[in-house]
């Protein structure tokens, strides 16, 4: 295989690999993983590969199906997102035709669970979502089950619905808890009894804890899904889905504006240790959540240097989405800043490291700005989710990139010089080791195995959509 560094050399040589990792160390994997995130996460760089490698992917139908099952693990609201959004995407490029409404009406179940109650314009509406259908597999299980009952007022309004989640809090409890910007701003989980932030009247950064809060993965992933449904809504292509839906079409268009008003609060109009928009001067990152409540007190777990590099990825596309149909809402200055985040991130995710014989840089999965080394676990644990963060940028990049290929053409050498580091196999030993790392598996870890293989996957599939449009150097 040609390795030439500054090059994509023989892009075949990249297919050819591409083709590999997916039919021997990702397909299996992927349908038998039964954990409804990591599977909704590795779909939508499937459906990359499927598409900018032009793969028939009509066999996997009942794969991806099966992948976006609620019933395997489904948990916080931010599993709906990944949900939604890798339903939507099959659907919209007929990845696989036999199941095509399915996707829609899972993408639909996915945001108006995470939407909560309100979502259908039929104010006699009270179900948890519009299709129970038995060609969606696990949907009319998972919402009989009990432990959706405290989840189904909806991610935006989990404080509001606070004394019936969490019975037992104190007016003191509530109010400390009050989130400092609304509307807008969704929460992982509900507050219950046993799950609550701890609070902290200065900056701390030791707790380490990852619900219920207003973290940047799951306020990414609503963006997205609520505004590509909308307009998934009125383009009328799915006419007959959305009226059986009854979903309300301006709860959808409601749910973006107060999202991208509430980012453009955090990113722009906060104090900088405070801000979710860590400025780096050249460049900027998101970091992990928010920062402080309402009331004079901080989340005991944001930590102002932690950025994960899926974060990055989700508000990347986010906004660059949002800003391309701005005419909706315009002039807001955190619509500008997805340019930045893209030049924060090759800044500061990629790091020197080699895999056996193979050198170069690698995009790390999270990063620590301004410490020294390459970090360690992640700082608040759940070192296998957050290894995913590699995969969620690349495939955000690669729609960018689709969008406005000028600005990828900095770091094509970068991107392609990855991709010939990764598409060796198997891997060497990574050096310098540690858990911060994409491509490597953790000992033990099923799901880390899936993990490295898509991260791989959403690299060299980068690559060849540079080749394949003239984006790097020949």
């Amino acid at each position: 295989m040609d390795t030439k560094r500054g090059s994509i050399g023989d892009v075949s040589a990249l297919k050819k690999a591409a083709k590999n990792l997916f039919d021997n160390d990702i397909r299996v994997r992927w349908a038998t993983a039964n954990n409804v995130w990591r599977t909704a996460w590795a779909l939508d760089s499937i459906l990359d590969y499927l598409s900018i490698c032009k793969v028939d992917g009509s066999a996997l139908g009942d794969d991806a199906l099966h992948a976006l099952d609620p019933t395997c693990a489904g948990n916080w609201w931010d599993d709906f997102g990944w949900i939604g959004i890798a339903a939507l995407r099959a659907a919209e490029q007929q990845a696989f035709p036999l199941q095509g409404t399915a996707f829609i009406k899972i993408a639909i179940n996915a945001w108006a669970y995470m939407h909560g109650t309100g979502w259908s314009s039929s104010t006699s509406n009270t179900a948890v979502y519009p299709f129970l259908d038995d060609a969606l597999p696990g949907w009319r299980e998972f919402a009989e089950r009990p432990d959706t009952q405290n989840k189904k007022y909806g991610a935006p309004r989990v404080w509001e619905n606070i004394r019936k989640t969490w019975p037992s809090a104190t007016d003191e409890e509530i109010a400390q808890r009050k989130p400092r910007y609304s509307p807008g701003g969704i929460w992982n989980s509900p507050f219950e009894g046993p799950s609550q932030p701890y609070l902290t009247t200065t900056y701390d950064g030791t707790a380490s804890y990852l619900n219920p809060i207003q973290n940047t993965v799951s306020n990414g992933l609503y963006t997205i899904l609520s505004l590509r449904l909308y307009m998934a809504c009125a383009s009328k292509k799915y006419k007959q889905v959305f009226e059986d839906s009854t979903l309300d079409e301006g709860a959808c268009l409601r749910a973006w504006t107060g999202q991208i008003t509430w980012l453009n609060s955090w990113m722009m109009d906060t104090p900088a240790d405070e801000s979710l928009l860590f400025d780096l001067g050249m460049g900027s990152v998101v970091r992990e959540r928010v920062s402080t409540f309402q009331s004079p007190y901080w989340d005991a777990a944001y930590r102002k240097t932690l950025a994960w590099t899926g974060d990055q990825g989700l508000l990347m596309g986010a906004l660059r989405e949002s800003r391309a149909v701005g005419f909706l809402l315009p002039g807001l200055p955190v619509l500008e800043q997805y340019v930045n985040i893209m030049i924060g991130t090759f800044k500061n995710a990629y790091a020197p490291r080699s895999y056996g014989q193979v050198q170069g840089l690698s995009l790390l999965p999270w990063m620590l700005i301004g410490e020294t080394g390459i970090p360690g676990g992640f700082p608040l644990g759940d070192d296998g989710d957050y290894q995913t963060g590699t995969g969620v940028f690349m495939r955000y990049l690669l729609q960018l990139y689709l969008a406005e290929p000028a600005r990828l053409q900095p770091y094509a050498d970068l991107i392609t010089n990855s991709a010939w580091q990764v598409a060796m196999s198997p891997l060497g030993a990574p050096n310098p080791p540690g858990n911060c790392d994409a491509f490597t598996p953790y000992p033990g870890d099923g799901l880390s195995e899936l993990t490295v293989h898509i991260n791989r996957l959403s690299v060299i599939v980068m690559a060849i959509a540079l080749d394949a449009t003239g984006g790097a150097s020949a």
